[in-house]
């Protein structure tokens, strides 16, 4: 028994009761226990092969969502190399695989540009579907020529009439008038914009917020207007960025924001939010990052 319990290994992992190890004594108790250890040891190396291939499956299907997510959004840039008017970047960071925040810019006409900026409730892949429907509702509204306004109401009316899972998204929304530099906007929720004026600082512009997008059906939003300059910026971003969080479990919070805005304020969109996505990480050391980071940064050029 000892010699055959030697030799097991590699591909050989079987061990069969015996007539020569029925002795009747501790030698058969002995080898029972070593056939029952190996079967088991057997089913367990079948069970860890199974969910091995299951989980490589997994990976595979939501390592193509990631993909397909961030091809929805816009990502090439400079974005619209045409237009020298303004500078618009954004980035999307998500906490999984798959994440429920979102960013969204295009033009709606020759003269006015959409920006969205927005948070789904939830993670993973529920929240990216959920997403996906937002983003592309707030869109075709937004290209009929409605309002801000309008276009929260009715992207909300469309998503409380079968909304069986009870998700609800925050929304910024605004249209740039690029001629003049105004933009009404309107808020569902969503965090304070950040605004910086040509030569002063970046501080938080605190708009008129509106029930989230998802909540009840019938919500009528309100609107507001930004008047920006050359040189202006209009910094946008989620909850994932604020409350970031370091691993004495404190959280990064608009001041630290508004300091590392404050640090650099002249340099491009791109660069803003590279120093911010930075300045995050330092803080946030080792702790994991618990919810998705997006940024949008437009300025005027001229």
């Amino acid at each position: 028994m000892t010699d055959r319990i030697r030799n097991i290994g590699g591909e050989d992992l079987q061990f069969k009761m015996e007539d020569a190890y029925r002795t009747g004594d501790e030698i058969e108790v002995l080898a029972e226990g070593f056939a029952e250890l190996l079967a088991k040891t057997l089913q367990y190396i079948t069970d860890i092969t199974t969910i091995t291939a299951e989980k490589e499956r997994i990976g595979t299907e939501l390592g193509l969502a990631r993909k397909i997510q961030a091809n929805m959004l816009p990502n090439i840039f400079p974005a619209f190399p045409d237009r020298d008017e303004f500078d618009i970047y954004a980035a999307m960071t998500p906490a999984k695989e798959v994440g429920g925040d979102f960013y969204d810019y295009f033009m709606i006409d020759d003269d006015h540009l959409g920006l969205v900026i927005a948070d789904v409730s939830g993670k993973g892949v529920p929240a990216a579907l959920f997403m996906m429907m937002s983003k592309i509702l707030l869109n075709n509204y937004a290209m009929m020529g409605e309002s801000p306004a309008k276009v929260l109401e009715r992207a909300n009316n469309q998503i409380c009439g079968n909304n069986v899972q009870e998700m609800f998204v925050t929304v910024w929304f605004g249209i740039l008038t690029i001629s003049t530099g105004k933009i009404v906007a309107a808020n569902a929720g969503h965090e304070y914009p950040i605004i910086r004026h040509a030569g002063g600082e970046f501080e938080l512009f605190k708009d008129i917020h509106g029930l989230v997008v998802g909540g009840v059906e019938g919500v009528h939003y309100k609107e507001y207007e930004i008047n920006l300059s050359k040189g202006d910026v209009l910094f946008l971003y989620t909850d994932g960025v604020a409350e970031a969080t370091s691993e004495p479990d404190e959280r990064f919070g608009t001041k630290r924001m508004l300091e590392v805005l404050n640090a650099s304020p002249d340099v491009s969109p791109k660069q803003l939010i590279a120093n911010m996505k930075s300045a995050v990480d330092v803080f946030a050391g080792n702790a994991p990052q618990f919810d998705d980071q997006t940024m949008l940064v437009l300025k005027l050029v001229r």
